[in-house]
């Protein structure tokens, strides 16, 4: 169907209704004037100037053959993609082709003029069934059209302005104008698996989704937030794909494609609630929430600073939308706890664990078609964040020829500041860890995934016997980061400052759902019957009661037992007293240090610990040649001697 054909069932309606009216039929003929020969397909002779002559040409035109119009097929697309019924699809249509055609849209001018309601007019050729259908049409309240009226005139439907500029730029593809009015359809690449940090909340979330598609409950939003890099946007993407919903980021540019305002923002929001209402089973995406709140933060009291926009239409826009609302940010603290309690759930998404960072890292590697280089894979493990800029870092180096890695490090070392050090065994291995327990077994014991969680280590032993290397070889097992903290990160010369800094410690960990090591926890855990200060026995007993609460695994580690306060025993569950090596196992530890046996003479070694072999393996770093197992055997037992409590001589 064509403009001709659409005007032609306009002047029929016109002609039947307003036969009688000389302003309307006066309006008719003057119109006719100008466009009969367009109306009759042929030259008129003469001017018409009558409603029998408009009668026939009517008729006439009715009976040609009718023609396509790009904007009759826009105005189709627009309807499947946004679901509409037929008689929201015929205003549709009527509307794009009475506004944007020029005879067409000189009738319906002539006609407002003329005082006939357009607005009503084009409802009834549509075929509503009362007087108000096209006022409260989806097809006005998605802000593709508006109502105009101007000075002595009557109502007519117009563009509005942006889907105006988007037709004056050519675009006629329905998907196309969506995307630029409401935002680009995304789509989840990922499985929910790949999100371990989400992976307690995922069916939760996947059911929140499809509870609101199947009853149409509004006010559903959900609030994903963390650290640059964690991966919050493809999560929802991942998180509307497995609900089986489309997903639609809003308003990420204005309709010229440049960066759009706050303004822009909500209107594309807006418009996204009224445009896919109706077919439901659509999910937005609002990234960047700080778009919205501006540069909101705590004031005095419960005031907040800086609100940008009417707080009263935030929350209503929030308890009101039709669609569920997927916001993103980084973070939350300038968040209106009015807008929190808003949400239906609150995602804390952080950083993956090592275990996490390195399948990301795995799959980004093969996306781009490269190994991991092992170094790649070491810095995952130091920082976990490395794998979000993997991808980066990767066609980087492709582009450049260079190292992936270092271009890696320059982005996390911008990120979280300065690398810190591996701290720990790199090759721990539990079995060659000299103990009065069987560490292995243990530690089989408490990673089982139905083990509780709630438990504690107490480490005590010589240096190097591996009390920091195992607690670091626990949190890897148990997929969690570890958090170390030693007397320098805890101590302070405030009144209770030690306590809060231990208080703080405790929440860093539930945080981040983390192992917490106290290294050297004889600093701040010594015998209160020695206290000479108050302050001494307040950060011991700070310290015990948490270790009471404290949901989540914990490590002690000290080379000095005996100075703990006898009450710390009973906080921990398991007490483990790491020794020197056996021969047998001394041997084990020596082969697999320096990749040759054990010599006999290593027996004879008496006090040999892990760390005495990890100190000769990094020396050998900087010799000229590798030497003899018996002068390596010499160099552990001057290390040996070297310790404080060492001395122990060698029996050959």
């Amino acid at each position: 169907m064509g403009e001709l054909r659409l005007v032609a069932t306009l002047l029929r309606h016109l002609i039947d209704t307003y036969r009688g009216s000389v302003t309307v039929g006066r309006a008719l003929t003057e119109w006719a004037e100008t466009n009969a020969t367009w109306l009759t397909g042929a030259p008129v002779e003469g001017v018409p100037t009558d409603i029998r002559w408009l009668d026939a040409a009517v008729a006439q035109a009715m009976a040609a053959p009718d023609e396509t119009d790009p904007l009759v097929d826009l105005a189709m697309a627009l309807g499947d993609l946004l679901e509409l019924d037929a008689f929201d699809r015929k205003l549709l249509t009527l509307a794009l082709v009475f506004e944007r055609r020029p005879r067409a849209h000189a009738l319906a001018r002539a006609m407002a003029r003329a005082q006939v309601d357009m607005a009503t007019t084009l409802g009834v050729i549509a075929g509503a069934t009362n007087a108000s259908a096209a006022r409260t049409s989806p097809v006005m309240r998605l802000g593709l059209f508006e109502f105009s009226r101007e000075h002595l005139e009557a109502s007519r439907i117009e563009t509005s302005w942006r889907f105006d500029r988007l037709l004056d730029r050519g675009i006629v593809d329905g998907e196309e104008i969506i995307a630029a009015m409401v935002g680009a359809r995304q789509h989840g690449t990922l499985p929910l698996d790949a999100f371990p940090q989400a992976r307690e909340f995922s069916d939760l979330l996947v059911g929140l989704l499809r509870g609101a598609a199947a009853t149409r409950a509004p006010g559903v939003n959900i609030l994903i937030h963390g650290p640059p890099g964690t991966g919050k946007t493809e999560f929802a993407r991942s998180l509307a794909t497995a609900a089986g919903a489309a997903l639609f980021a809003v308003g990420e540019h204005d309709f010229d494609g440049e960066e759009p305002s706050r303004f822009d923002r909500i209107g594309s929001l807006n418009l996204g609630q009224r445009a896919f209402a109706a077919r439901g089973n659509t999910v937005l995406l609002f990234d960047e929430f700080e778009d919205l709140i501006g540069d909101a933060s705590p004031g005095p009291g419960d005031f907040m600073r800086g609100r940008q926009g009417s707080k009263v239409f935030v929350n209503r826009m929030l308890e009101t939308n039709q669609l569920p609302v997927i916001w993103t940010s980084n973070a939350i603290g300038n968040v209106d706890p009015a807008i929190l309690r808003r949400m239906s759930f609150v995602l804390h998404m952080k950083q993956p664990s090592a275990r996490a960072a390195r399948q990301v890292l795995a799959r980004i590697a093969a996306d781009e078609g490269v190994e991991v280089p092992p170094a790649f894979d070491a810095l995952v493990t130091r920082a976990p964040e490395a794998a979000s800029i993997a991808r980066v870092a990767i066609r980087s180096a492709k582009l450049g020829g260079g190292d992936a890695v270092t271009a890696a490090e320059s982005l996390v070392t911008a990120l979280t500041g300065p690398l810190r050090p591996i701290e720990g065994a790199a090759r721990f291995d539990p079995v060659l860890v000299e103990s009065d327990i069987d560490v292995a077994a243990l530690l089989d014991r408490v990673t089982r995934a139905e083990a509780p969680r709630d438990f504690s280590l107490l480490l005590t032993g010589p240096p190097g016997t591996g009390k920091t290397a195992l607690a670091h070889h626990l949190a890897e097992r148990l997929d969690r980061p570890l958090i170390v903290k030693r007397a320098s990160d805890l101590l302070s010369k405030w009144v209770g400052g030690t306590e809060a800094n231990i208080a703080d410690a405790f929440a860093e960990a539930r945080e981040d759902e983390a192992v917490l090591l106290f290294d050297e926890i004889d600093s701040i855990l010594a015998d209160r019957g020695n206290a000479q200060a108050s302050w001494e026995v307040s950060q011991v007993n700070e310290l015990l009661t948490w270790f009471e609460r404290h949901p989540l695994p914990f490590v002690a580690a000290t080379n000095h037992a005996a100075k703990l306060d006898p009450a710390a025993m009973r906080r921990f569950v398991f007490k483990l007293e790491l020794r020197a090596l056996s021969p047998a196992r001394a041997a084990q530890a020596f082969e697999r240090t320096f990749g040759v046996a054990a010599p006999r003479s290593l027996a004879q070694l008496h006090g040999v610990t892990p760390g005495d072999l990890a100190v000769v393996a990094r020396g050998l770093r900087f010799a000229e040649a590798r030497p003899e197992p018996e002068a390596l055997v010499a160099l552990v037992a001057r290390e040996v001697a070297s310790r404080p409590e060492g001395g122990v001589r060698i029996g050959f």
